[in-house]
């Protein structure tokens, strides 16, 4: 488990009125002012860790909104990681899901609205204990500061004019296997950063120069404070956004098991964020998550919008019955089905409602005929 401290700035920049960018940490999504600077500095030592840059374009009703869409997916799904675990996280069907789920959700809410081209490029950052897994589609990239050396984790999809030559809520279908995302996994290391950025920001720095930010000897956020501001007075102009994540240090320990029941309910309940109604080509693929049996075919990312509705509601339906199957396992004690209520020394059973409701209606009527007939009696008298 890694005990981390992240630093997020992100600034609109100083022509812009609106900020295109996002970013995520802890559940919730930033910047909560739609214009001017903002930055976020959190520690956390839970098991999972979710850190996600967004990149948007389009103008502020498609670039904004496509970036809170995709954040909000990213932030759903974390939720329900034990559907991708087997002898060891599967990450590449949760890239591969969520890139799916993401594109569709944009359409839908979002692009098939407008005319106007839009969207979004994503890096995400997912800690899962002591191991790190990088996604990145578009412009954004990622950095690894290990050792006093500096690797880029993560290239970016772009044309030569600096355009991202795939990003989620792009017209056509998303072509994955033409413009392939990078998917990285990185066993984590005391003292490591890794750092996400847009375009706007890497691009102000060679690799030697960024390299010589992280030597100065500034404390961690001050040096990402430097490389951010740092690109501000290189192109003050665009939409700048930073993430960067320091492993501060780590102890072994195993995610918790998923009690029998759960995974029980999991072979019933298919994965929400799937689309089972798609057809799959069940020839092996050459893609961007490498060679696999039962990779969906063309129409994998299709343009049936009901489809995204379809996931969406599967989900929502997914936590509601795992809701109930929880507050029916409190109601358990001794595996007795639920029968009894309680701690082992109160054994009263429970009773039907119904019951219940017509024994006080008799009670009722009889105090009052009794009162009726002390009021009888005494006038009577």
């Amino acid at each position: 488990m890694a005990k981390t401290l992240m630093i997020g700035l992100t600034g609109s920049g100083f022509n812009r009125k609106v900020n295109e960018d996002t970013f995520s940490c802890q559940g919730r999504i930033y910047p909560d002012m739609i214009s001017g600077h903002e930055e976020k500095s959190i520690g956390s030592s839970d098991y999972n860790q979710l850190y996600i840059v967004t990149e948007g374009f389009g103008g502020p009703a498609i670039g904004d909104l496509s970036g809170r869409v995709a954040q909000a997916l990213a932030l759903e799904m974390s939720e329900h990681l034990d559907l991708y675990r087997g002898d060891e996280f599967d990450f590449v069907s949760f890239s591969r899901d969520f890139l799916s789920e993401a594109d569709q959700r944009i359409k839908i809410q979002i692009r098939n609205k407008t005319d106007q081209a839009g969207g979004i490029s994503l890096c995400l950052l997912l800690i899962d204990g002591n191991d790190a897994y990088i996604l990145n589609l578009g412009n954004t990239a990622s950095f690894l500061f290990r050792d006093e050396d500096l690797l880029r984790l993560t290239k970016p999809n772009m044309f030569a004019n600096g355009n991202p030559s795939i990003w989620l809520g792009q017209g056509s279908p998303i072509a994955i296997t033409e413009f392939e995302p990078a998917i990285r996994r990185l066993v984590l290391t005391p003292g490591d950063i890794i750092l996400m950025a847009t375009q706007s920001v890497y691009s102000a720095y060679s690799s030697a120069d960024m390299r010589q930010e992280f030597l100065s000897p500034d404390a961690f956020a001050g040096t990402i404070r430097a490389i951010h501001e740092g690109s501000l007075s290189y192109n003050e102009t665009e939409n700048h956004t930073t993430v960067a994540v320091k492993i501060q240090s780590l102890e072994h320990s195993e995610p918790m098991p998923v009690p029998a029941e759960d995974s029980e309910y999991q072979h019933i309940m298919p994965n929400p964020y799937q689309r089972p109604s798609e057809k799959f080509n069940q020839q092996k693929k050459t893609t961007a998550f490498g060679i696999h049996d039962n990779i969906p075919g063309d129409d994998w990312y299709n343009n049936d919008y009901h489809s995204a509705g379809r996931a969406a509601s599967a989900a929502q339906e997914y936590s509601r019955m795992k809701q109930i199957n929880n507050e029916f396992d409190d109601l358990q004690e001794d595996g007795d089905m639920g029968y009894h209520h309680g701690p082992d020394t109160d054994n009263k059973v429970r009773e039907n409602p119904f019951a219940t409701f017509f024994r006080y209606l008799l009670l009722g009527f009889l105090i009052g005929l009794v009162i009726l007939l002390i009021i009888w009696f005494v006038v009577l008298s």
